[in-house]
């Protein structure tokens, strides 16, 4: 004979809902649990310096000639400016304290869907 045999209908609804209940705060308990133990893992573990990482000491090169301003260069020097800008802001500083000698594209490293999709995304952000 099982217990639930005796009780009601009423009574076995209050019963269930009470299972569904403490159930449902053993779960929640559980997932406040990993959370808070995944935090403690960030603090722990947190990357030390980060700055070392960020721009390469080839780039922050002074800059041996200057070249003239003339109507071909002039897209060349607005990338300039604007990755000279770009690396200024990273490391937090003037652009007055470095100059930006060469640009040297890298090989691309995922397929050409991946770098799609990532610009697709971006643009939609935009």
């Amino acid at each position: 004979m099982l217990f639930t045999e005796t009780m009601s209908i009423g009574e076995r609804f209050l019963n269930s809902i009470a299972i569904t209940i403490l159930g449902m705060l053993v779960v929640f308990t559980v997932l406040i649990i990993i959370a808070y133990s995944l935090e403690l893992l960030r603090i722990i573990f947190k990357e030390k310096n980060t700055k070392e990482k960020s721009v390469p000491e080839q780039i922050l090169q002074p800059v041996q000639k200057l070249v003239p301003v003339t109507q071909e260069n002039v897209e060349d020097i607005d990338l300039l400016l604007l990755i000279t800008a770009a690396i200024a802001a990273e490391e937090g500083s003037s652009t007055d304290d470095f100059f930006v000698r060469s640009i040297k594209p890298l090989a691309q490293k995922d397929n050409i869907w991946a770098s799609a999709g990532r610009q697709q995304n971006m643009s939609k952000k935009m």
